[in-house]
């Protein structure tokens, strides 16, 4: 299985961790942390079909102008659905549970980094020869 797989593999499980531990502590956010680890976990398999194939420099701006447009749009959902509350601390705190899931692939990655995992299989890096 290639590395972005595993990685996706393990982002999922941070995400489904994520969401269970919201859920037990602060159940009004279940549905932010959710949207944001959906959110990443979409933008990383967005990522991987752009990787197969033969990618152009077109097909990867346009994958990361998607990429950010849809984070700034999850964002403003979070900033108009949460402005008219009185209190602020839930807005921030919104935004807290969106970032947890926004980062699910880089703690993927981070734990995939990990000596617990083993990368036998995989080539090791060479650099090519110098001539």
């Amino acid at each position: 299985m290639r590395t972005v797989h595993k990685v996706a593999l393990i982002a999922i499980v941070y995400g489904i961790v994520l969401v269970i531990v919201t859920w037990i502590f602060f159940e009004d956010y279940v549905a932010w942390a959710a949207l944001g680890a959906a959110t990443a976990l979409f933008n990383h398999s967005q990522m991987i079909n752009l990787t197969k194939g033969e990618p152009n420099q077109k097909r990867i701006m346009f994958h990361i102008l998607r990429r950010y447009v849809l984070y700034a749009i999850m964002f403003a959902v979070a900033f108009f659905d949460t402005k008219d509350l009185p209190d602020q601390n839930v807005m921030t705190t919104t935004f807290i549970f969106l970032l947890l899931g926004f980062v699910a692939i880089k703690v993927g990655t981070l734990i995939y980094a990990l000596p617990f995992f083993k990368h036998e299989n995989e080539p090791d890096i060479k650099e090519a020869p110098h001539d």
